[in-house]
């Protein structure tokens, strides 16, 4: 019997008690801050959040795939930046998402953030570790690091805040960098990028980039970047054998979120995902959820889904292992994440319900 999710990208599966029970690392992972606060506020209430599934339906239904579905996310807001101004919402939030990933199994989880307001709060890292103190207390295998995406369509003076509170908030604990170049699509000047990118390098964050996800365009630029380590997505570079070739010398990770790609319409489907390709020639791969609550999927549904796909336990593990060596965790934390990822009997996390 074909397994529905290869047939509905949208649909509920119950996660085999095998893969459940495989040490997993989510390291491409935006916080979506109102769609995550409003299934707190909800829970609390005892009320229905939002519904996310028939939003993903019609977004798939009504919208062209590639950046016209792409601009859609995060433009709906059933929480209010009011509410989330609440230290106690705002920590609630994080632990709401690290929860999520450490009942699938996740031994790493790497949040991004966006905006100004977070990074330049002055208690932004001090609630983050708060929330992953919470969770780790009932799931003591967790460990979490933050990194901050720079929206590369800020004005100059805007860009220079937001890079400066980053590099304050390194001595407070953030970890990395995700660069989001606009033009996204299309051929761009990343020698602002470059500037911006060598800086974080020399100030000790991790870097990584979006790119490559609904076209070929900056892949090659991308891979210039100092200190860059990791790629977003990078779904095209399977489009062109000479730039799966230069991905595979860059020694780049790729971040990838198989869900993302198929609802959002990077690729058609997702046996036709260029996952298999990317692995074959070398390079190393991470899954990763991307925008877990409006694309209705977790980082248990997502390595149920590549298993799925023919992707065998051992190569899953792979994929883990792959995460956590690509991953900004500093090195002793590293260090113990893949400890755990290759310990004979990990923990064991939930299996066997509808995701």
């Amino acid at each position: 019997m074909t397994n529905p999710l290869l047939l509905d990208p949208l649909a509920e599966i119950a996660i085999d008690p095998v893969i459940a029970s495989l040490p997993k690392a989510d390291i491409h992972l935006h916080q979506e801050w109102s769609p995550r606060l409003d299934r707190v506020l909800s829970r609390r209430a005892n009320l229905p959040s939002y519904d996310w599934r028939h939003w993903a339906r019609d977004l798939m239904a009504g919208t062209p795939p590639g950046m016209s579905r792409l601009d859609r996310l995060a433009k709906v807001f059933p929480a209010s930046l009011e509410d989330d101004a609440d230290p106690e919402n705002f920590t609630a939030r994080l632990e709401d998402l690290l929860e999520e990933g450490a009942a699938d199994g996740a031994v790493l989880v790497e949040m991004r953030f966006g905006g100004e307001t977070a990074v330049q709060h002055p208690d932004f890292m001090a609630l983050f570790h708060e929330a992953e103190r919470r969770v780790r207390a009932r799931h003591p295998d967790l460990r979490a690091s933050a990194i901050y995406t720079l929206l590369f369509q800020y004005d100059e003076d805007r860009l220079e805040r937001v890079v400066r509170a980053c590099l304050a908030a390194a001595d407070e604990g953030l970890a990395g960098v995700d660069l989001l170049y606009v033009p996204y699509a299309s051929e761009a000047d990343w020698r602002p990028m470059y500037r911006v990118a060598e800086r974080a390098a020399a100030g000790g964050l991790g870097v990584t980039a979006h790119v490559g996800e609904f076209s070929a365009a900056n892949i090659m630029a991308a891979l210039r970047t100092p200190g860059l380590t990791r790629l977003g997505h990078a779904v095209y570079a399977a489009s062109d054998p000479r730039l799966l070739d230069a991905v595979a010398a860059s020694g780049a990770t790729v971040e990838c979120s198989l869900s993302c790609n198929v609802v959002l319409g990077a690729t058609p489907s997702y046996a036709e995902h260029p996952m298999r390709q990317l692995m074959e020639r070398g390079i190393p791969v991470a899954l990763c959820t991307d925008n877990p609550v409006q694309l209705c999927t977790t980082i248990g549904r997502e390595y149920a889904l590549a298993h799925a796909l023919g992707v065998t336990t051992e190569e899953l593990l792979g994929f883990t292992i792959n995460a956590i060596r690509a991953s900004f965790l500093p090195s002793e934390r590293k260090q113990e994440a893949l400890a755990l990822a290759l310990s004979p009997n990990p923990s064991p996390a939930r299996g066997g319900e509808p995701v």
